[in-house]
């Protein structure tokens, strides 16, 4: 006979999207339905779900969904033709990891430099030697005391960001969930993210939420009325090389074969310094030519496997079993710690 209080803590649950199947997802690997009819089953369900799900336990028990730590405030950018609430069951799972990865990490935050350039040339002092892009950022970022962690495994079914900024009391975490192979589309989602951070956007209890910033758009925000975004925008772009890297795709031909774009953005990287994919990406929007972009970015083996970068920065500064002992198995297991190469 099924427990009508558990039952009704899916039903609560359900608010933020969340199939049943989908919750059991994210429970603990050794939990099992039958538990849930235990006389104390609904209690022990509601504590699982309350510290994966960052909400308050006690409102969850009285059937209402009320989120704490960094989803106490949220805002959703970059969301046309999205609906924002379809991406609240990512966002409070996402809030949960970076509770528990901060809880365990031996380091202190350092604030990100606030101006593009600086943040450039720290970022270079921190990986020297190859063309600044994804890993100088991804190093900067964790230098600095600011986790990276990447959402590759959300239950099926669970619409995911592409990347997020939160804060948990005054540390900022970045969240890179857009699932991509190529690491200089990383690049400027993690650097735009970044710019929330370092241009202060954030505040205690409070996530900034970038649902989609697509191919199909341009870097540029989506809301010329939503002056974080298109901060966060520029900084992104002036980090990334800004105007040099404008100027050097315009000496390129507009209609110029894949394989062309390829060799002008390795020639590129080599005279500036910045990763080759990045400056394929900038010549896709300026000439909306997105297949041919694609397929010359598939040219650049060194923009290749983003995620395995992620994975090994995450490993190499938390230690799993630092984190809280109910959590781990769900941040090794959102995280893709358990199945990266």
């Amino acid at each position: 006979m099924k427990n009508p209080a558990s039952t009704q803590l899916y039903k609560t649950v359900s608010q933020l999207g969340l199939s049943r199947a989908q919750v059991r997802r994210l429970l603990p690997e050794w939990w099992v339905p039958a538990l849930e009819e235990e006389p104390d089953g609904a209690a022990e369900l509601a504590m699982h779900l309350s510290r994966r799900l960052s909400v308050d336990l006690q409102s969850l028990l009285k059937g209402s969904v009320v989120p704490k730590g960094a989803v106490a405030k949220l805002a959703f950018k970059h969301h046309a033709n999205v609906d924002p609430s379809s991406l609240s069951a990512a966002t409070f799972i996402a809030s949960s990891l970076a509770q528990a990865v901060l809880a365990a990490l031996p380091m202190d935050y350092q604030s990100l430099p606030s101006d593009p350039a600086r943040m450039r040339a720290r970022a270079c002092e921190i990986t020297p030697g190859q063309p600044f892009g994804f890993a100088s950022l991804l190093n900067l970022c964790w230098a600095h005391g600011v986790p990276v962690i990447p959402l590759p495994n959300l239950p099926v079914g669970v619409r995911k960001m592409d990347g997020a900024a939160l804060q948990v009391g005054k540390r900022p975490v970045v969240v890179l969930a857009k699932k991509k192979s190529s690491r200089a589309w990383l690049s400027f989602i993690l650097a735009h993210e970044m710019g929330h951070i370092a241009l202060g956007h954030l505040q205690p209890g409070s996530s900034i939420i970038d649902i989609s910033l697509q191919e199909t758009a341009t870097y540029l925000s989506e809301s010329a009325s939503d002056v974080q975004e298109r901060d966060a925008d520029s900084f992104a772009l002036e980090t990334m090389g800004g105007a040099a890297v404008a100027a050097e795709i315009q000496t390129w031909l507009p209609m110029a074969a894949p394989v062309e774009i390829a060799v002008n953005a390795r020639k590129a990287a080599t005279k500036h310094q910045i990763e080759a994919g990045h400056f394929i990406l900038r010549h896709a929007f300026a000439t909306r030519r997105w297949p041919e972009a694609m397929t010359a970015l598939r040219f650049l083996s060194e923009d290749l496997n983003p995620e395995s970068a992620l994975v090994a920065q995450l490993k190499e500064h938390l230690k799993l079993d630092m984190v809280a002992e109910d959590l781990q198995d769900l941040v090794a297991s959102v995280t893709g710690w358990n199945t990266a190469s």
